[in-house]
């Protein structure tokens, strides 16, 4: 008897439910990083900002929102280290 050899078969290819599950979510998520949140700041006149010139404890300097120097996550444009507005957070 002669031994026949198989031919070099390929590796499969196959598509299993694990596997789709798992490109879908890689694609899902890469299409999702691309993607820059929209950041929409409150205007002043919204946030309510006004600038102190009292030492006052809740100003923005002692807030968690202010960007030194003059900025701010929350409130467009520049703010005072002196400022308030209704938004201050500690």
């Amino acid at each position: 008897m002669t031994t026949r050899e198989k031919p070099a078969s390929k590796p499969c290819r196959l598509i299993t439910r694990r596997r789709l599950i798992a490109l879908s979510v890689l694609a899902a998520g890469g299409a999702h990083a691309q993607q820059k949140p929209g950041i929409v700041k409150a205007s002043k006149k919204v946030a309510g900002y006004l600038e102190k010139s009292d030492d006052s404890t809740q100003n923005c300097s002692q807030c968690h929102f202010y960007i030194n120097p003059f900025n701010c996550m929350i409130v467009e444009g520049p703010v005072s280290p002196w400022g308030y507005c209704n938004y201050y957070a500690d």
